[in-house]
């Protein structure tokens, strides 16, 4: 049983590993006046307050840690710097392994958004240089 979980969080932990440009927003179209500024489909643009909420009343935070750091036995990493918004979608929508699917009718594509905006503004890990004592 042990077995199964670990290979499972491994297949997890490669699908949800971010990539170098995952996270990274994508510039307005130069035509578009700065009020009215709307991010493509595949980036986040929600609310990284209302994520937070959203991610402990769905129960995110049972497998993925209050923060999105993972689990070695449970969920895998997702942030910080979460995979693009519409891989993350796709995942949540049909994931594969134990998680469940969240279908529309039980997160919206709001939510969904508000919660990657979430796991977007979660704090990086601070260098090995900062944490090392000087030599």
């Amino acid at each position: 049983m042990m077995r199964s979980a670990i290979v499972v969080s491994v297949l997890v932990c490669s699908i949800a590993t971010p990539r170098a440009e995952a996270g990274q927003q994508t510039a307005a179209p130069t035509g578009q006046a700065s009020g009215s500024v709307q991010s493509t489909a595949a980036t986040s643009t929600g609310n990284a307050d209302a994520g937070r909420d959203t991610y402990v009343k769905k129960g995110c935070h049972a497998c993925h840690g209050r923060e999105g750091q993972g689990s070695p036995t449970a969920g895998s990493r997702l942030g910080p710097n979460p995979t693009a918004l519409a891989a993350f979608t796709r995942y949540v929508r049909a994931p594969r392994g134990t998680m469940p699917p969240y279908t529309e009718k039980v997160l919206s594509d709001r939510e969904l958004a508000d919660i990657h905006a979430f796991l977007e503004a979660r704090p990086r890990p601070a260098s090995i240089d900062s944490v090392l004592p000087p030599k």
